[in-house]
């Protein structure tokens, strides 16, 4: 029985032996800016397809096994996880594509050889399907597949009528867009039956007992905009195929001799060795089942086995992601990781098991995949650094997630309802990381359900909104913009398109999009007179530089316009970008050159560089690598470009590359005197003097492993250190108010040339700094002397409250009114209470304008009552707020109302609780 490791190996010597190149993956981190993350095989070659790029490899034959991750945006598979054997967030697209060489005979020939006889699927389970348009949907029924299959069945001496189904345009015809290549497919499908003799009848239904393997896309037109569809002067073959679902059925059959039990991809040993990792850490045991329909999981069993698929699952694409260089954030591709990780957290409580652990996992999925995909062994560490950080912050979160939803609860117990409201479960999703279901699991907890219909529909209004933000409008695959903007700043081009959100495309501009961590150009679009703001420029897949106007009125297809970049903004960008070579140049020459790029920013206000490294800079290091940087601006050093085929610079060690980045055929290298040379689009300053003084502002701390530096130059620095002297002199008054011992210091002038300014700011800064500290260690200390009399206070008062203690029914309860002492005198007083007796005590003070309520009960007490409840039948009424525990709970409310009205509120509550007549104080 074949292992995951040969059945990747068999599939591409079977296409090497067939004249195809056998490619690396591509990195998850796609070269389309509106692609999340690479999702599909074909993703690479996009620029093959469009005819942007020509193949280099000849013949014009590839094949390869990719990583993809699919687990936000249009393509999304999260929340099938678990639920099913099949779907995942990360997993392998085995594929193989012709550019106009091979066409739909040999693709079918050869996807019918490897299955049946070099893998051994038993032929009478083999089902194809073909295009048959139904009326009104493109292009004509796909005879040439349908004749190739038929023959195939025949020759195998199976009815072809059988083995052979119609898809209309829903599964068989593949379009990238509204408009540009498409053609039709042929799936192949596999009958997994007991008896295998299906006909067919369960393609494409749902079934686990019938399941697509492979898709063979047939790419022959272009779809125009007016609908119709012309044929492509190329002609191209994409196919994919899941490695996942391949090992499932090949091991789930033992090869296929066995068909008595459903198969599972989390039965592979692609899965299993970390399921019995998991199994390990969680002293719980798998067993594999799955709900039979509904996903309302009620059984404990189950519940735990769904937990153990999305863990293992989530590992994996966690580990992949940040071995290509995405790391956990709040934006973009960090956020869905960051939501992964933390998905993964939360279903691990289901199995009992708190965080950290899922970096334990780590090691056996490096032992399964590592020796095909390398970078998981050379970033190991790394991963289980960042994974077991990124737990431990979510730890802390997760305890602030469940106090919102005790919160909540509390509020639903005021106010008598039974429901979670659907922005209550999207708050709790999409600020603290917990899917739904787990809202709906705590809620049931408590006897309660969820709005989940007005949670779906925020949730769509989130999807749309995320559509828009990555959205490329169909229209812009088919063109592209002549960047001009390296050598001119201004320039004649004429309107290409019009897109939604006042976004236009223009034939050729000197607009530099957004970018390799550039940030994109603003400026105007002049024309008939009248001048449009250009507030951000982004590039689409194809190559269009998009650019966002303040708006379109008046501008039309084929208007000639006049574009002009904003000149002193882009100078400062182009500045910042050559100071970030330098930074780079001078952290490997201080750090060493395992320092490498972790992402960037470069802005016409600062830089922004995150790097490699195992802990903080010291001041030392921080002070060699900024003096290394000012030499170099000091020496005027000439910045130079050329641009080359990238296998001839690609293994050149003198040129730094970005890693996970993917290249084109011709690259532009970026050199600063005889030093510095990185590959990079970016534009630049002709000499680093143009650059002016280099001044690094802050360096912290991103991830587990991962540093950043904050620096600015030029006119950017200047205006930053004044902005900051103007708030280092508030700083001063405001201390200055606070301890008139201080001497005052007088106001900064903004005419001081750069030495002295940043002289007197790193000076000013220090002072302050000392200050500021010396206030805190003041006031903490009056704050310790004021809470050891209030202490003091609260013992000497215990004794003189004990004989108010009052009987209401069996329950010794104490209502006591503080007066105007701070809020924290409740709970020392509830201190030194607890301690002579068990006693239900409702303690309350005024402050200002707001009522401070205090409950304790005793332990032993709390059989009949608990604190939080009685805290909500006493201010719930009232329109207080609060929460607490069963022994402790802390409210406040309008001082309005009165504490005597509150005490009534509260003896009433203990009476209700406890089935008394209801009295007065």
């Amino acid at each position: 029985m074949m292992k995951s490791s040969e059945i990747r190996k068999s599939f591409l010597e079977f296409f090497k032996e067939r004249g195809h190149t056998i490619l690396p993956s591509a990195s998850l981190v796609p070269q389309s800016p509106n692609l999340l993350f690479t999702n599909a095989g074909m993703n690479p070659f996009v620029p093959f397809f469009l005819g942007k790029q020509k193949c280099p490899y000849v013949p014009p034959r590839i094949a390869d096994s990719q990583k993809c991750l699919r687990a936000g945006g249009k393509h999304n598979d999260l929340e099938e996880v678990g639920y099913d054997g099949y779907h995942h967030t990360f997993f392998e697209m085995l594929g193989n594509w012709s550019f106009n060489d091979y066409f739909k005979e040999e693709a079918i020939y050869w996807s019918w050889e490897l299955l049946t006889e070099r893998w051994g699927f038993p032929k009478e389970r083999i089902y194809a399907t073909v295009y048959k348009p139904a009326p009104g949907e493109p292009a004509e029924f796909d005879e040439e597949s349908y004749r190739i299959w038929f023959q195939l069945f025949q020759e195998a001496r199976l009815n072809p009528l059988e083995h052979i189904h119609f898809g209309t345009k829903k599964d068989n015809f593949w379009m990238m867009g509204e408009t540009g290549p498409c053609g039709p497919c042929s799936e192949i499908h596999v009958d997994l039956t007991v008896e295998g003799n299906s006909e067919g009848k369960l393609i494409n239904k749902n079934s686990p007992l019938c399941i697509e393997i492979w898709n063979l896309v047939f790419i022959q037109f272009n779809a125009n905009e007016d609908g119709s569809l012309s044929l492509l002067p190329s002609r191209h073959v994409d196919t994919g195929m899941g490695l996942e679902r391949v090992c499932a059925i090949i091991q789930g059959t033992s090869s296929f001799q066995q068909f008595h039990t459903p198969i599972s991809d989390y039965d592979t040993d692609l899965f299993i060795p970390l399921i019995q990792k998991l199994q390990d850490i969680s002293k719980t045991t798998y067993t594999g089942t799955f709900p039979s329909s509904s996903k309302e999981i009620s059984n404990s069993q189950l519940q735990k086995d769904i937990a153990f698929r999305v863990i293992v699952d989530h590992l994996r694409a966690i580990t992949f992601a940040i071995a290509d260089g995405i790391l956990p954030s709040n934006l973009g591709r960090g956020h869905v990781l960051r939501r992964l990780l933390r998905r993964a957290t939360r279903f691990g409580q289901v199995l009992g098991v708190n965080p950290p652990f899922i970096f334990e996992m780590v090691d056996p999925l490096v032992k399964i995949m590592g020796h095909h995909y390398p970078e998981l062994i050379d970033k190991q560490n790394l991963v289980e650094e960042v994974i077991s950080a990124e737990e431990e912050l979510f730890a802390r979160t997760l305890a602030h997630g469940l106090a919102l939803f005790e919160e909540i609860k509390q509020k639903m117990i005021a106010e008598k309802r039974k429901e979670v409201l659907g922005k209550e479960a999207f708050v709790l999703y999409d600020t603290y990381g917990f899917p739904v279901d787990l809202t709906q699991l705590l809620a049931k907890e408590q006897g309660f359900s969820v709005d989940t219909k007005d949670f779906e529909k925020l949730m769509e209004e989130q999807r749309q909104r995320s559509i828009v933000a990555h959205e490329e409008d169909i229209v812009s695959l088919t063109r592209t913009s002549e960047f001009v903007g390296y050598e001119e700043l201004e320039a004649e081009a004429e309107v290409v398109v019009l897109l939604s959100a006042n976004r236009a495309i223009f034939d050729r501009t000197p607009f530099y999009a957004e970018m390799g961590g550039q940030v994109g150009d603003k400026g105007y679009v002049v024309f008939d007179q009248k001048k449009i703001e250009v507030v951000d420029t982004i590039k689409s897949a194809s190559g269009a530089h998009i650019h966002r106007l303040a708006f379109t009125d008046d501008l039309k297809p084929g208007s000639r316009v006049y574009l002009q970049v904003d000149k002193e903004r882009r100078h400062s960008i182009a500045a910042h970008h050559t100071a970030t070579h330098l930074l780079h140049w001078a952290l490997r020459k201080v750090l060493g050159p395992e320092t490498v790029q972790r992402g960037s920013y470069v802005g016409p206000d600062r830089l922004r560089f995150d790097f490699t490294h195992s802990g903080p800079l010291t001041p030392e290091e921080l002070e060699k690598i900024e003096k290394l940087v000012n030499e170099k601006i000091e020496l005027n050093d000439p910045v130079t470009t050329e641009e080359e085929n990238y296998e001839v610079v690609k293994n050149n060690p003198e040129i730094l590359q970005l890693f996970g980045e993917k290249y084109g055929q011709r690259v532009r290298v970026v050199s600063v005197g005889n030093y510095s040379k990185e590959l990079c689009g970016g534009t630049h300053a002709q000499s680093t003097g143009e650059i002016g003084y280099f001044k690094i502002l802050n360096e912290c701390g991103v991830s587990a492993g991962v540093r950043r530096i904050e620096a600015a130059c030029g006119k950017a620095l200047l205006n930053f250190l004044q902005a900051q002297a103007i708030e280092q002199d508030k700083r001063w008054q405001i201390l200055h108010s606070k301890d008139p011992t201080l001497r005052k210091l007088p106001k900064f002038v903004e005419s001081l040339d750069f030495d002295t300014l940043i002289e007197i700011f790193n000076r000013r800064n220090e002072e302050l700094n000392l200050i500021e500290k010396e206030i805190k260690e003041r006031q903490k200390a009056k704050a310790k002397k004021q809470e050891e009399e209030l202490r003091r206070e609260a013992r000497q008062q215990v004794t003189e409250v004990l004989s108010r203690v009052e009987k209401i029914g069996s329950l010794p309860v104490l209502f006591l009114d503080c007066g105007s002492k701070p809020q924290s005198y409740l709970s020392l007083l509830w201190n030194e209470l607890s301690k002579r007796v068990e006693v239900v005590a409702i303690l309350a003070c005024s402050q200002e304008e707001k009522i401070h309520l205090f409950i304790g009960v005793g332990l032993s007490l709390t059989e009949k009552i608990q604190a939080h409840l009685l805290l909500s039948k006493t201010i719930g009424p009232l329109e207080g707020k609060g929460g607490g525990s069963k022994t402790l709970a802390q409210g406040g409310l309008k001082n309005t109302i009165g504490i005597r009205v509150v005490f009534e509120k509260a003896q009433k509550a203990i009476r209700e609780c406890l089935g008394e007549p209801i009295g007065s104080i």
